[in-house]
């Protein structure tokens, strides 16, 4: 159906944790030009912060005949669930009467950012059969974009100073050399990096949706780690469940394992346990992933599924895997959460809507 591949609409942040008021405009200007549908940005203490038909990058949104999105902000936060419905990522039904008395049905849709939150309003007169995965995947890799345009910059900059000073030193030392080329390759790394996430991102492929058995592709993901060397000092306790199937794209579901898998790993930096245990639970299948790391702390478990946030080096992650195994995870009408840790380590549960016998 056209309304499951919009759950994606809008997966959006930038790497930085604070703008000032020029920035965070620019941002904005951005991500409205990124994409066709009407949108609120809204602050932590529940402000609108910005309207996209307030925007000159967007020529029209929306019905010329209908109220600015500004007037309508408080019928949508009545839409939403939560303690604090602004801030609690969602996708919600509205249905309005135009002032012309006309009845629009929409269908909202809520992302947390790093400046609060950010929804998206799409009119069910918008979603019809013709719209397919890769038109809706494109979409939301729009508002990765946004992001990107930030995200690139610092490495470019570092980029564009070592190669300054190269050229200035008519005699460079070797240690200058040694140290400009290995700033140059991590830098060009991480811009690969990037990229190279973004693209797979993009990139629906010819694999049709089919019924799988989770496991297959936990198992591939598993194989990928064993093949590269990383659960060398690894202690792997796992348990399977046959009756554990889905149905969809399995080379990107098995993307989202790989992801949170390599990110325990490193957790742990390569020693430690990890537990991986899959079950069905009613309409749903669960694969939980653990390990005996340092956890996450209170203060950023709230912002790891933010793209480009990221705790570790740029020499070990670009911040996007959660990000894009997330919005993976909503497109086959699933979910990723952090659970709360009973113990050290943490614990991310996968949740795929099981396949009907």
């Amino acid at each position: 159906m056209s309304g499951e591949l919009w759950h994606r609409s809008q997966s959006i942040a930038s790497s930085f944790e604070q703008y000032d008021r020029y920035d965070q405009c620019e941002l904005f200007e951005q991500v409205y030009a990124a994409t066709p549908w009407p949108m609120l940005m809204w602050s932590t203490e529940g402000h609108v912060l910005g309207a996209s038909d307030e925007s000159e990058a967007v020529a029209e949104h929306g019905r010329a005949a209908d109220l600015p999105l500004r007037e309508r902000a408080g019928h949508y936060i009545g839409q939403l669930k939560g303690i604090v419905p602004w801030l609690t990522p969602q996708q919600a039904e509205s249905v309005r009467s135009l002032p012309s008395g006309a009845v629009v049905r929409e269908q909202l849709h809520l992302r947390r950012t790093s400046w609060g939150s950010c929804l998206t309003i799409v009119d069910h007169a918008s979603l019809n059969q013709t719209v397919d995965a890769q038109t809706a995947r494109l979409a939301a890799l729009g508002f990765m974009i946004a992001g990107v345009c930030h995200e690139v910059t610092n490495p470019l900059t570092s980029l564009h100073s070592i190669v300054q000073i190269l050229r200035a030193d008519k005699a460079p030392s070797r240690q200058l050399l040694d140290k400009g080329l290995d700033n140059i390759a991590l830098n060009v790394k991480r811009i690969l990096d990037i990229s190279r996430r973004l693209v797979t991102f993009a990139r629906v492929g010819d694999e049709p949706r089919e019924r799988f058995a989770v496991d297959e592709a936990v198992t591939e993901a598993l194989y990928v780690l064993r093949d590269e060397g990383l659960l060398e000092g690894v202690e792997l306790h796992r348990s399977e469940d046959e009756s554990a199937t889905v149905v969809g794209h399995i080379g990107q579901t098995r993307e989202i394992f790989l992801n949170l898998l390599v990110n325990a790993v490193q957790a742990m930096q390569g020693r430690g346990t990890l537990d991986v245990h899959t079950r069905h639970e009613g309409a749903f299948v669960e694969v939980r992933i653990g390990d005996s790391g340092p956890g996450v702390s209170e203060a950023i478990r709230k912002r790891i599924f933010e793209p480009f946030f990221t705790t570790k080096g740029a020499a070990q992650g670009t911040g996007i895997g959660l990000a894009i195994s997330r919005e993976i995870a909503i497109e086959h009408g699933g979910s990723i959460e952090l659970l709360a840790a009973a113990g050290a380590g943490a614990v991310f549960c996968v949740r795929l809507p099981r396949a009907s016998a």
